[in-house]
């Protein structure tokens, strides 16, 4: 069909030296006009290139590049009729409509409790913590948590909570008493103990009774003037260092010293 010179053209048609031409289709950019004699003359895009919509472009666009330095990554691969698709990697997320960089998510300080999971075009979005819910933390997926129930637990509640800290359980006072004295009295013993056994052993060794020396009787015999009696047969004994003599069939005779 040789075009038909018009001044208004049908849809995807384009007005060129009085005669409306066909557009190039998605994918293809346009290489000449049509005349009289020709139609329209279209090439395809080139690898990394594309055109999206019918048109009379004489050249491709490039594929969008998904810069990782700016935390981009590629969501879906380009053709030559579609765009590279980008997104953000995980934890961040676009700081535009056109996500042309990205951003970290917010944190939730602690007190606050994460309200919307952020995504990948959309922050967090925060909450305070209502009363009986805390968040100690600071994260972007904690939500608030309810406060310990120390009843619940057989226990009484020894420290109440606040928006970032959690209420405080211990044991009750009857319980915590049959605990606690009886460690106390364990303990206490074991001091006395080791006390009577320090005191009683200095230094920790026993001490050892002194070896009593006896002296020989026979040198102390200073008086030669007493005589000495030799009794045989004589079974000497020792009764607190004092020579006994005794003779067979007699009964015992003090010693010379103690006659002195």
């Amino acid at each position: 069909v040789h075009p038909e010179p018009h001044t208004m053209c049908r849809e995807n048609q384009y007005l060129a030296k009085n005669h409306c031409c066909d557009m190039c289709q998605p994918g293809k950019k346009l290489m000449n006009d049509c005349t009289e004699f020709t139609n329209t003359e279209c090439l395809p895009c080139k690898n990394g290139e594309f055109l999206d919509t019918w048109n009379i472009e004489r050249h491709c666009h490039q594929h969008k590049y998904c810069d990782p330095n700016l935390g981009l990554q590629v969501q879906r691969e380009g053709t030559s009729e579609t765009d590279t698709t980008c997104r953000c990697r995980e934890g961040l997320h676009c700081t535009n409509n056109a996500c042309e960089s990205c951003t970290q998510h917010t944190l939730c300080s602690p007190g606050l409790g994460v309200k919307q999971v952020a995504t990948g075009v959309s922050d967090t979005i925060c909450d305070p913590c209502p009363a009986g819910f805390f968040s100690n933390v600071s994260s972007a997926s904690e939500k608030c948590h309810p406060w310990t129930r120390c009843e619940a637990k057989g226990l009484v509640e020894l420290q109440p909570g606040t928006n970032r800290t959690d209420v405080v359980c211990g044991l009750q006072d009857r319980v915590r008493a049959l605990v606690v004295i009886p460690i106390t009295m364990v303990i206490l013993l074991a001091v006395l103990l080791v006390s009577a056994y320090i005191s009683e052993s200095p230094g920790g060794e026993v001490i050892q009774p002194e070896e009593v020396k006896c002296q020989d009787p026979v040198e102390d015999l200073e008086d030669t003037s007493v005589p000495l009696y030799s009794i045989s047969p004589v079974q000497e004994t020792l009764q607190g260092c004092q020579p006994v003599t005794q003779e067979d069939g007699k009964e015992s005779r003090i010693s010379v010293q103690e006659r002195v």
